[in-house]
């Protein structure tokens, strides 16, 4: 796997992942885009609804850390099929929901779903491609994340007028189960999970033939086999694990800060300042629009310099520009600076978030790289949650000064963060 190049088979696993990640991209939307149908069939306020989508991101959080650990169990794949699985029967039933308490029900399993998807996802990329290829191969995952809410977007704009919101939910729903048996059919094991677990030898030499053409016996692989005690939680802070560990969960918990920040707060800010509706979601459209190229070009620094120095770079540099508009004033009379400015920052955001992904991928072994990546992602969303109550402090102390100096404080604290990694000795290029 290690030796030979990206073969066809491997790109099609590639493709099946940025599927699911689609999926995680447009269920992150469809609430929103859903809420002012929503609150005008119930007639509720709007903050009625902000129980359901806290609800939402805390079952993401929590299914993450399942996710993981069930993905380090009983492989990549079947957690991936599962996952898709529940989320598709759970957005589909919220097409019954009858209120904000049992949407909010419906989110959380949804949220579990979407959660379990993300560490399985990144960690069948990562183990499916060629050392040179996987900081690549994670970008392109990732990047189908923000086009997944765009497409979200087109489909609301087009379905709701005419079939209401129920419509939205049960479209992405089904999508999601038909994925999900797409995956039974087409999805292999992870080769690095088979090649730990002497007993599916078969499976693996089959897997194998698949991805890469006829190969020899695969014996070699068994030579250590990790023990329960290995694969456990507290597995992630053994040894040198444990400044790597706290060190990317910190980078996960301070770049989501920044970027839900930005993501949730930003349209809040502009129209204190004078922006009307129509120029607020086209500043925010091309946040989402760097975002999408962001995790792409990411992935091709890191894979040409290694992860470190682009990771590093990107994050200072858009705390620089967090820096910038703590005194630039935000004018409605000329957009096109602002629209470039926010725009550079949803790139550097993005590369810094797949940055992140490729990073704990690369630290972690492989009995133990799912679980790290989803603790990470988990940790990682509570920087998320913590954003609705640290923004809304800055802004009402110190409006945009302190708005923007709480963003560039939290993206220099995950520029320390990636200075304190350690990455394991004898690493490929990418861990430079």
């Amino acid at each position: 796997m290690d030796s030979t190049s990206w073969t066809l088979q491997q790109k099609l696993v590639l493709a099946l992942g940025a599927l699911a990640f689609m999926m995680d991209g447009c269920a992150n939307q469809i609430l929103g885009v859903a809420i002012p149908a929503i609150l005008a069939e119930w007639q509720i306020s709007k903050a009625a609804m902000a129980p359901v989508a806290a609800i939402g991101l805390a079952g993401i959080t929590f299914g993450a850390i399942c996710g993981g650990l069930i993905a380090d169990r009983i492989g990549r794949r079947w957690t991936l099929i599962m996952a898709l699985l529940l989320f598709g029967i759970s957005t589909m039933g919220a097409v019954l929901a009858p209120d904000p308490f049992t949407l909010a029900i419906v989110r959380f399993f949804d949220g579990l779903g979407l959660g379990a998807a993300i560490p399985s996802g990144a960690a069948m990329l990562t183990e499916t491609s060629p050392p040179r290829r996987r900081a690549i191969a994670i970008a392109i995952g990732m990047a189908f994340i923000p086009f997944g809410g765009f497409l979200a977007g087109v489909l609301g704009g087009l379905m709701l007028p005419v079939f209401g919101w129920r419509s939205l939910f049960l479209l992405v729903g089904a999508a999601a189960i038909v994925t999900s048996l797409l995956f039974v059919l087409c999805m292999p094991e992870s080769p690095f999970f088979l090649a730990l677990r002497p007993e599916r030898e078969r499976e693996l030499n089959k897997v194998m033939r698949r991805l890469k053409g006829p190969i020899a016996s695969s014996s070699r692989f068994f030579d250590v086999a990790p023990t329960y005690e290995r694969r456990k939680f507290s597995a992630l802070f053994a040894g040198r694990l444990r400044l790597e560990t706290i060190s990317v969960w910190l980078g996960f918990f301070f770049c989501l800060l920044a970027t839900y920040s930005l993501f949730s707060w930003l349209p809040t800010l502009l129209h204190g300042r004078g922006f009307g509706v129509a120029s607020t979601s086209f500043i925010m459209g091309s946040f989402n629009g760097g975002a999408t190229f962001g995790g792409l070009l990411s992935g091709l620094l890191i894979q040409r310099h290694g992860v470190r120095l682009p990771l590093m770079a990107m994050t200072a540099i858009a705390s620089g520009i967090a820096l910038l508009l703590c005194a630039l004033p935000l004018d409605p009379a000329f957009p096109a600076p602002i629209l470039l400015i926010f725009t550079l920052l949803g790139l550097l955001l993005a590369g810094v978030h797949n940055g992140f992904y490729t990073l704990s991928a690369l630290i972690y072994p492989s009995e133990l790289r799912a679980t790290g990546i989803g603790a990470a992602a988990a940790f990682g969303r509570v920087g998320a949650i913590a954003s609705s109550f640290t923004s809304v402090i800055a802004m009402n102390f110190e409006g945009g000064a302190a708005y923007f100096g709480l963003i560039a404080l939290a993206l220099i604290a995950a520029v320390w963060s990636v200075k304190m990694v350690k990455l394991p000795a004898g690493a490929p290029l990418l861990a430079r």
